[in-house]
C-alpha cells in the first residue's frame, strides 16, 4: 500500500490535489513568521491565530471573545477574509455560525472556540513568487502534473464534486444572508 494518493496527497485515503512544494514551503513560511491574520468583518480580527497546515489545507483555530451587543442576538454567518500582516489578502468567504441548527448567540462576555478550514487548489503564482523570490517556472503542481487516463477522469470526476460543493455553500450562504436580515 502506498503513503500517498494517485495525485501524490499525502493522505492516501483522500482524493484531493496537493500543492507543489513552493505553494507548501510559502504557506509554511507564512505560518512559522507569524504572517496570518483573520478578519471578521465588523467583529474584529485575531493577529495571530494556531495554524496547522497540510500538503493542500490550512487550518486556523483561536478563541473569541465578543464586546458587544449588551444583548445577545442571532448571528448567523461571518464575512471571513485571512490576509498576511503585509497586506496580501489570501482567502475571504463568508462562513455560515450555527450550533444545533440554530444561529450562535453573541453578546459581550461570550467567548467561542472558532476553527476556520480551508482547502486550497492552487495559490496565485505572483503571491507565490513574491514570498519566495527564488520561486521560477511553474509553481503550481496542477501545471506539472502528467497524468494517465485514470487520474483525468478521477481529476475530472474530484473538480465536478468540488463545484457541486462550492455552489452548496453559495446556496447556503444566501440563506444565511437572508435569515439574519429577516426575509
Amino acid at each position: 500500500m502506498t503513503d500517498k494518493n494517485i495525485f501524490g496527497g499525502g493522505n492516501p485515503n483522500s482524493l484531493y490535489t496537493p500543492l507543489s512544494e513552493d505553494e507548501q514551503e510559502v504557506l509554511e513560511r507564512l505560518a512559522l513568521s507569524g504572517q496570518y491574520k483573520i478578519n471578521i468583518k465588523n467583529w474584529g480580527h485575531i493577529n495571530k491565530p494556531t495554524v496547522r497546515f497540510g500538503d493542500a489545507r490550512l487550518q486556523f483555530t483561536w478563541l473569541m471573545l465578543f464586546d458587544r451587543p449588551s444583548a445577545p442576538i442571532p448571528v448567523y454567518f461571518f464575512d471571513m477574509e485571512l490576509w498576511t500582516h503585509n497586506g496580501i489578502l489570501l482567502q475571504s468567504k463568508r462562513m455560515n455560525v450555527a450550533y444545533g441548527g440554530r444561529p450562535v448567540q453573541v453578546a459581550a462576555g461570550v467567548e467561542l472556540q472558532l476553527a476556520w478550514d480551508i482547502q486550497i487548489k492552487q495559490i496565485d503564482p505572483k503571491v507565490v513568487k513574491l514570498l519566495k523570490p527564488g520561486a521560477t517556472g511553474l509553481t503550481s503542481r496542477l501545471g506539472n502534473m502528467t497524468l494517465d487516463a485514470h487520474q483525468r477522469k478521477q481529476l475530472h470526476n474530484l473538480r465536478q464534486a468540488e463545484a457541486k460543493i462550492r455552489q452548496e455553500d453559495l446556496l447556503a450562504a444566501t440563506k444565511a444572508t437572508k435569515r439574519s436580515s429577516g426575509r
